[in-house]
């Protein structure tokens, strides 16, 4: 099992993040607003030795199918990144989808 599956396993929310990317900052922002952020674990790459953080992003774009940071694993899979969170506040959605996947 890889380094990105077993941290997927061990947190049921993950958050893959870079503390300089400004879209993780509004994912952040968006866990703070529905008080549920110390639920998330947040793996910050870039407060990482690079040759680990090189690999472990390998690993997590393989298991996502992209390289994008916020990257977003609720109970076990991908679910997403900032774009997803915009278009749920958008659409008035993100507390029931909260409910849904069992952060709220």
């Amino acid at each position: 099992m890889s380094t990105a599956a077993a941290l997927i396993k061990q947190h049921k929310f993950l958050m893959l993040s870079k503390s300089w990317c400004p879209d993780c900052h509004y994912a952040i922002n968006i866990f703070t607003k529905y008080k549920v952020l110390p639920k998330v674990h947040i793996v910050e790459l870039d407060k990482m030795e690079p040759r680990e953080a090189v690999q472990l992003e390998k690993q997590f774009t393989e298991i996502s199918g992209r390289k994008w940071v916020p990257s977003l694993f609720f109970n076990g899979e991908f679910s997403g990144n900032e774009a997803t969170l915009k278009e749920l506040e958008s659409l008035d959605k993100t507390e029931s989808w909260f409910k849904k996947v069992g952060l709220l």
